[in-house]
């Protein structure tokens, strides 16, 4: 497997304005790495003339989460096409959609969200589903849906960013099903590319009666974690599915972990589970606090991995910069393997805890947003100190997804954020997340990073 190294890639026509502190695309290796896609005009910031409905005719001008699917896709072939690749080579996709819209008051987020917000998202997911069938069209790639607070514009419905194969690169890729998973929304449970297997979105569900029994709890006594049960059938289930692939449990380097509130408040018991799955050298892990899981109603957890393939060059090594901060929990600070370093969730913390400087500018002067730039900067130095120890830098960062739990503060994210990329910008995505739901309270922003190594 040839390493061509990080390139950044503009395109036409679907580049993001200087102030949008992301890159289209970012290829490394044999792979691309689109940006999250809406169907946003960023040069007006409302959609698209062809993503749009017809305000005076809004129930007979087109499905609106339809028209926004299709640019989206159009957008994503052109970008793939600029990169070298295209729809078909795709092996893993992410994709989003909001729970809220502009300005509009969040509920309180104790609150359930299932019972306020379960049809919205059907709507939303029916039709994205629907729509992004007359694109991906065979060997669809590894996909999750999932539900955010809010997205980067008031008006968009759905963003989508994907992982696919370069043509050339000499990798085909090879997608499966399994049937202890067998998803109704169609996408593949997994596939291998290369030096990786890229693992669908996985819940605890049979997809026939809801959460699966193995992770129910009895509600008449006081007995059972619904999370981690959920973390737990989640995780065996995805293990049936990778070791079928012929792939090894202890071969996984990066666990990506979305947990509703609830999840979050339950962050112990999810790491005794991860610390039995793994009982050493544990992976990589992003922990992603999101409005709720859609694919099934109650549910908690959805996780999807990438295991690595050592006899097609994706050995595993365990990253450990002791200058930099230990890890939260059951998790590495980085794995490196092949071409990529693939980091745990970043922090604008301490060791402790929210930084003294992050609390006092919350404290005294909010609206400056000051605790945002000392958290970026914390960030940034941590990810310097883990790269510096595999061999990279962060310079080499194909990829950012970033959790703000204020879509307010993503223009001083942006402010602090750029400077530490001369070379262009990884491609990245930006998401609210609810509130006070990161695994360090006090903390607003949270960044998964997969970064190159030359």
């Amino acid at each position: 497997m040839s390493d061509t190294g990080r390139q950044v890639v503009e395109v036409p026509g679907v580049e993001f304005p200087e102030w949008y502190p992301s890159s289209t695309a970012v290829t490394a290796g044999p792979f691309v790495f689109t940006a999250s896609l809406s169907a946003v005009d960023w040069t007006t910031g409302t959609l698209a003339p062809a993503a749009r409905v017809e305000p005076g005719l809004p129930n007979s001008s087109g499905h609106p989460v339809k028209l926004q699917v299709r640019e989206v896709y159009r957008r994503l072939s052109t970008t793939l096409e600029a990169a070298g690749s295209g729809l078909d080579l795709g092996v893993s996709i992410n994709q989003w959609h909001p729970t809220y819209h502009g300005l509009t008051e969040r509920h309180e987020p104790l609150r359930d969200p299932y019972e306020l917000f379960w049809e919205k998202w059907r709507y939303q997911a029916h039709a994205y589903i629907q729509s992004r069938d007359e694109f991906l069209l065979a060997d669809r790639p590894a996909s999750c849906l999932m539900p955010m607070d809010r997205l980067v514009s008031a008006e968009e419905l759905i963003e989508v960013q994907l992982v696919a194969l370069r043509a050339g690169s000499g990798i085909t890729k090879r997608a499966y099903a399994h049937d202890v998973h067998s998803p109704l929304g169609g996408y593949s449970v997994g596939v291998e590319s290369g030096p990786w297997v890229f693992s669908a979105g996985f819940i605890a569900t049979d997809f026939e009666t809801g959460l699966h029994p193995n992770a129910r709890v009895p509600h008449h006594i006081w007995y059972g974690n619904q999370v981690a049960a959920e973390v737990e059938e989640t995780l065996r289930q995805v293990r049936i599915t990778m070791e079928a692939s012929g792939a090894r449990w202890d071969n996984v380097v990066k666990v990506v972990t979305y947990l509703t509130p609830h999840g979050i408040r339950n962050m112990p018991a999810v790491d005794e589970v991860f610390a039995k799955q793994w009982p050493e050298h544990p992976p990589a892990r992003a922990i992603v606090p999101v409005t709720g899981i859609g694919g099934v109603n109650g549910g908690n957890v959805e996780i999807f991995v990438i295991v690595a393939r050592p006899e097609h060059g994706g050995e595993r090594e365990v990253v450990h910069a002791p200058g930099a901060l230990a890890p939260l929990g059951h998790e590495a600070q980085a794995i490196r393997s092949g071409p990529l370093l693939f980091l745990s969730t970043q922090l604008g913390r301490t060791a402790t805890g929210p930084s003294a400087d992050t609390l006092r500018w919350k404290a005294g002067a909010p609206h400056t947003r000051r605790h945002i730039a000392d958290q970026v900067a914390r960030i940034q130095d941590n990810v310097q100190r883990i790269c510096e120890a595999a061999g990279t830098s962060i310079e080499n960062t194909v990829k950012a997804d970033v959790y703000l739990t204020d879509m307010a503060d993503l223009g001083a994210f942006a402010g602090a954020w750029t400077g530490a990329f001369s070379s262009g910008l990884p491609a990245a995505g930006f998401f609210e997340a609810p509130p006070s739901s990161h695994e360090v309270p006090g903390c607003d922003v949270a960044v998964d990073l997969v970064v190159h190594c030359p």
